[in-house]
């Protein structure tokens, strides 16, 4: 081969290299919008809904990936969504019963963001997420809370069990309306129908259910409380009500998709649904989502809109809530050191299915098992008075309680978690709990001593079924 031959060889591939620069080819690509929906307190066996009232959620799903193995980082609202937020396991965040204020060195997603040029809302009614609550919306510029109670002026489409959800929608609706297209967002919408009371509206009431029909925050605390007893319970219509509710998250889903699409944000908007956590309706003979770590609070849907950054199909590795902060991380192109240890971003490579998945409870504050024991006397407090961690790996599940409780469940033949097999595989047990100490050791013991809430945030949850 000649030198001139070699020389309009070389001399091409620069032009080729100058065209596809010119182009943009070789830029990386604009920051999208990102919304994080969370549908709280919904379980993640959505079967159990009639597939005529989930459209949205259906709808969502055809065009996302689905995680199909998601896990709650812990089974209620504060520690799950400081785990969101963080990164971090509760032993990191130290956000739990005890300490539900957000310790100020830990910087969240939203300061991370904001910091990095995004204009950040959050939108909730949830008073667990208040900034005298619990400050984990910190770094978020707007922030808008609903009332807990539900309701907006003059609106006939308010009904008695709205518990927010509409005013939240609304405003998500009129502040992404507002935005510049040149400064992309991140926006935070919590959604709290599905949370006790189950009240739902008309529309989404299950046939043969009584307008009058409702399981009101009270009942849920008599039943822990051991006032009424599980045999004389009608399960069926309180499973009824709380999918009744469900439905209505579903329809509120459908105002932030719309508002997305109405303003031609859809394509650069990611869009990132989940649950903080669960629910127990007679699972185990426990409602509510306190004193348990249990597959039917920690199992959570999650479901992740992001064309050109993910697959549309089903995934089934085990993923964290936690990993929710190094993917929008990474969505927004933010570099801000290491990941935490529990957060894996969602957008590589599925993560290996031995991958260890690890839960935690903390002793419940005093004021809730309180409250618990002037409805009822003769309450065992140290049934429910005490720490619970646990730890999945494939299968297979320990958990441990602080009072000596062991619990081994095999998931692939008794996914109820009905029958303890602790006794019977010893190795297991002692695998498992090595393995726990050692995902827990990368934390630092921390945590300041329990907090005594305001009498606003004491009386919004009332109405919620935490204290009496």
């Amino acid at each position: 081969m000649s030198q001139g031959t070699i020389d309009r060889k070389y001399l091409l591939i620069l032009l080729v290299g100058v065209i596809w620069l010119a182009s943009g080819c070789g830029e990386q690509k604009p920051r999208p919008n990102i919304v994080l929906v969370v549908l709280d307190t919904v379980r993640d066996d959505l079967e159990q809904l009639d597939p005529a009232a989930r459209p949205n959620l259906r709808a969502l799903a055809a065009e996302s990936t689905v995680f199909n193995n998601a896990w709650a980082n812990a089974p209620w609202t504060v520690p799950s969504h400081a785990s969101m937020f963080t990164g971090l396991a509760s032993a990191g965040h130290h956000c739990t019963h005890q300490n539900p204020k957000l310790d100020a060195d830990k910087e969240t997603l939203a300061e991370l963001l904001s910091a990095d040029g995004y204009a950040t809302a959050a939108f909730y009614s949830n008073p667990w997420l208040s900034d005298r609550t619990t400050g984990l919306l910190r770094g978020f510029s707007k922030i808008q809370e609903s009332p807990v109670s539900g309701g907006l002026p003059g609106d006939p489409g308010t009904w008695r069990g709205d518990q927010g959800g509409r005013g939240s929608v609304t405003f998500f609706r009129r502040w992404i309306k507002a935005q510049n297209e040149e400064k992309p967002f991140f926006a935070f919408v919590n959604l709290l129908e599905a949370h006790l009371p189950y009240d739902p509206p008309a529309a989404n009431r299950p046939a043969g259910r009584e307008a009058d029909e409702q399981v009101t925050g009270q009942w849920g605390m008599e039943y822990q409380a051991g006032v009424h007893a599980y045999e004389d319970v009608d399960w069926e219509r309180l499973r009824d009500l709380y999918w009744g509710d469900v439905a209505s998250v579903d329809h509120l889903l459908s105002g932030v998709t719309a508002s997305l699409k109405e303003f031609g944000l859809e394509e650069n908007t990611i869009l990132i649904v989940c649950s903080d956590h669960g629910e127990n309706l007679g699972d185990h003979e426990m409602v509510d989502h306190q004193f348990s770590l249990h597959e039917s609070l920690l199992a959570v849907p999650l479901i992740v809109r992001a064309p050109g950054y993910l697959p549309v199909g089903e995934r089934d590795d085990p993923v964290l809530l936690s990993d929710l902060y190094a993917t929008v991380r990474q969505l927004a192109q933010v570099k801000a050191g290491d990941e935490p240890f529990h957060s894996h971003s969602l957008l590589g490579e599925p993560t290996s299915t031995s991958r260890p998945l690890v839960a935690e409870y903390a002793r419940p504050q005093s004021h809730l098992v309180g409250s618990l024991q002037r409805l009822n006397p003769a309450l065992d407090r140290d049934l429910i008075e005490r720490t619970l961690r646990t730890i999945r790996v494939g299968d297979v599940r320990l958990t441990l309680g602080s009072d000596g409780e062991i619990q081994l469940h095999d998931l692939a033949v008794d996914p109820l978690q009905k029958d303890n097999i602790f006794a019977t595989r010893p190795a297991d047990v002692k695998a498992l709990r090595t393995l726990l100490q050692q995902e827990l050791s990368v934390y630092q013991p921390g945590g300041r001593s329990e907090v005594e809430l305001d009498e606003a945030t004491r009386e919004q949850l009332r109405s919620l079924g935490y204290v009496r």
